[in-house]
């Protein structure tokens, strides 16, 4: 992307976002509830349209329906309680936009190779709702990776998980990225889980975008001067990062059908870096 911005509903969601994701490496997108992480996924999937600058997906323009392009939606309450099978649900994931229930070798081979690789052999013939949240997380990365795509986008995909289910996301994001080469975005709330892995941050608040290692991008200078206000970053003995400084702007959820134009007033940041040992 070059000089990216977007306008929605004539206002302004960022701009000035140049970045490139490397084959094989893991980009974390970072920013309060909002801010255009989910319409940046959008505009890479070519469901929204870029205002300004430029983009290239794979050597070409965005376009719906790349199958070189995996998408791990967030979790939707009604996975726990639908009666599919993971099995049926990485299968949907195969047959795409065409209607109905197929059963053909190669949807066959294809189907199983994505749940072995996501470890959701054993539970793939389960009903969705009888999952753990970890578990339904593995049968949504195979229904991503289903035809091995070349990049890989994964909104939240820690969301709800606890600690242990988070690790073992983790551990197969790397799996995923180093086995097949993909390139890997992540929408996040939280980096540390994901920091061992991380080779870029793109960080979106107050319609701007910072890109770069992140060392780079999560300092108290840039933040500071993102938010245009003083933020504190501690380290903890863990190699933790908890952000200081963000409480007071982003102290309470914005209602239902609010005032975009101060959105970011009033947005909830959540558990960002946040350390119950810090």
């Amino acid at each position: 992307m070059r000089d990216g911005a977007v306008n929605l509903g004539g206002r302004t969601i960022w701009s000035g976002a140049n970045f490139s994701l490397e084959p094989g490496t893991v980009t974390a997108v970072l920013g309060p509830n909002g801010a255009g992480k989910s319409t940046l996924l959008n505009v890479i999937l070519g469901l929204a349209p870029l205002s300004e600058g430029s983009l290239e997906v794979l050597g070409a323009s965005p376009h719906r329906g790349n199958r070189a392009v995996g998408l791990l939606a967030q979790s939707r309450h009604a996975d726990e309680l639908s009666t599919i099978t993971a099995r049926d649900y990485v299968g949907l994931g195969y047959d795409g936009p065409r209607f109905g229930w197929r059963r053909d070798k190669t949807k066959d081979e294809v189907v199983a190779r994505a749940l072995a690789m996501t470890g959701t052999t054993s539970f793939a013939d389960r009903p969705l709702r009888t999952l753990s949240g970890g578990q339904r997380q593995r049968a949504a990365l195979a229904h991503a990776t289903v035809f091995e795509p070349r990049l890989l986008l994964l909104d939240e995909p820690l969301a709800g998980l606890d600690l242990t289910a988070q690790a073992e996301i983790v551990d197969l994001i790397h799996l995923i990225r180093t086995t097949t080469g993909a390139g890997v975005l992540v929408v996040a709330h939280d980096l540390n889980p994901l920091a061992p892995l991380v080779d870029q941050v793109l960080w979106i608040a107050r319609r701007q975008v910072r890109s770069g290692a992140i060392n780079d991008v999560v300092n108290e200078e840039v933040l500071s001067d993102l938010y245009g206000h003083p933020i504190e970053i501690i380290v903890t003995p863990r190699g933790r990062r908890v952000i200081v400084g963000l409480e007071e702007e982003f102290a309470h959820p914005h209602p239902h059908g609010h005032d975009h134009s101060n959105e970011l007033a009033h947005e909830h940041l959540g558990d960002l870096y946040t350390d119950p040992s810090a």
